[in-house]
């Protein structure tokens, strides 16, 4: 009865830890598409990005072990909507101390607020540059290694459109879905907090393709 008990506990206990690392989340909207679509599962990870305060039916702010050089553009993170107590999964597109705007659509980012490290990262993978507002900015970066798009037929709120010139403040991420115009993201609410971030996608278990390891696939952003 005892080797039984212990035995229970052990399979508790290693279940507990388990779901405080790793969690298993059906997608069921289409703002990540097509990267993500509705049906597709994602196994997130708690540990690369720091140790978020375990969370089972609550989200409760904080980290135990912090971890901000876990976090790349491009990543997808779950992190908690800002008005409301919902994890929402949604791409890294600039860290803290980046530039960005928004532009008919078009994304605008600097990278460190830096127009060398800029022009440098645009000539080593290939992606366009341009000068605006006097300075030199990559533009729609993430379309260069990531499935994200547009729709010209969707109208929707000026958010989706234009987005101002900001810098991203210490420890604020901004996220964006990669359906630019379906995703109700960082351009509504603004740059999220890093306590208010609590996953990063590992892997996806896709509809229409096998298993795919998505640890590593940042590609230097």
């Amino acid at each position: 009865m005892k080797f039984k008990v212990k035995i229970l506990s052990s399979v508790l206990v290693s279940l507990f830890v388990l779901l405080t690392f790793v969690r298993i989340y059906k997608i069921s909207d289409i703002s990540m598409n097509y990267s993500l679509i509705d049906g597709d599962l994602v196994i997130v990870e708690n540990f690369s990005a720091g140790v978020h305060i375990p969370s089972f039916f609550f989200y409760k702010k904080g980290h135990i072990f912090s971890n901000e050089k876990g976090i790349c553009r491009g990543d997808i993170m779950a992190f908690k909507h800002p008005l409301d107590n919902r994890l929402y999964l949604k791409r890294v597109t600039a860290l803290p101390g980046d530039r960005i705007f928004q532009e008919n659509k078009n994304f605008f980012l600097q990278i460190g607020s830096d127009q060398n490290k800029t022009a440098a990262f645009a000539k080593e993978h290939n992606m366009k540059l341009a000068k605006k507002r006097g300075r030199l900015w990559l533009v729609n970066p993430y379309g260069r290694f990531y499935n994200t798009g547009h729709t010209d037929e969707v109208i929707g709120p000026k958010e989706l459109i234009n987005y101002p010139e900001t810098v991203m403040p210490q420890h604020k991420y901004f996220f964006m879905g990669d359906f630019r115009d379906n995703s109700t993201d960082s351009r509504f609410f603004g740059p999220v907090e890093y306590d208010n971030i609590y996953y990063k996608v590992w892997f996806i278990i896709s509809r229409s393709q096998n298993l795919q390891q998505m640890a590593g696939i940042n590609q230097g952003l």
